[in-house]
């Protein structure tokens, strides 16, 4: 296993989904945390806690590593077969996933990073869809909100309904 440095992304995986965090260091990780006190997620929080608060019944993580660059091509998609209102929001919510997944970042220092995710300590903002754990730890390191768990969910609601939408 690869033994994570200051500032980096770590991810443990709880079955159906992953759960990440900033590693601080062998004892602290900055992460939501909150689900075993309130299951319907409502008061997940942003806290600095040791790693056994983050890995819950797990034993082992993974870091994450970016790439100086990243963007993607953005494909021309069409809405065939819905109606128009349905179309049109169909259309928005993926030309903002295909806009997310354009975005050059940077990555940020490991003192940077853990900066960042200290100013967030506190937060009670946790969205699933659009402000979950993924995203503020990827923020972190990057500047950009993004949850590639949340895109393959909606990449596959797409794929699934056979929509196509110009661009």
């Amino acid at each position: 296993m690869v033994e994570p440095q200051y500032g980096d992304v770590i991810c443990v995986n709880h079955g159906i989904y992953n759960h990440f965090g900033i590693f601080v260091d062998k004892n602290h990780v900055i992460h939501y945390s909150g689900k075993d006190e309130d299951f319907l997620l409502r008061k997940m929080v942003i806290r600095e806690t040791c790693i056994e608060n983050f890995l819950g019944d797990s034993d082992k993580y993974y870091v994450y590593k970016f790439s100086e660059d990243k963007s993607h091509s953005v494909e021309r998609m069409r809405a065939k077969g819905l109606k128009r209102d349905l179309a049109n929001s169909a259309q928005a919510l993926y030309l903002l996933y295909q806009i997310k997944n354009k975005v050059k970042f940077k990555i940020y220092s490991p003192e940077e990073t853990v900066k960042r995710a200290r100013s967030k300590i506190g937060e009670r903002k946790f969205f699933l869809p659009g402000n979950n754990c993924e995203h503020f730890a990827i923020w972190c390191k990057t500047g950009v909100r993004q949850s590639y768990q949340v895109n393959l969910v909606l990449k596959a609601v797409f794929v699934k309904m056979d929509v196509e939408i110009d661009l």
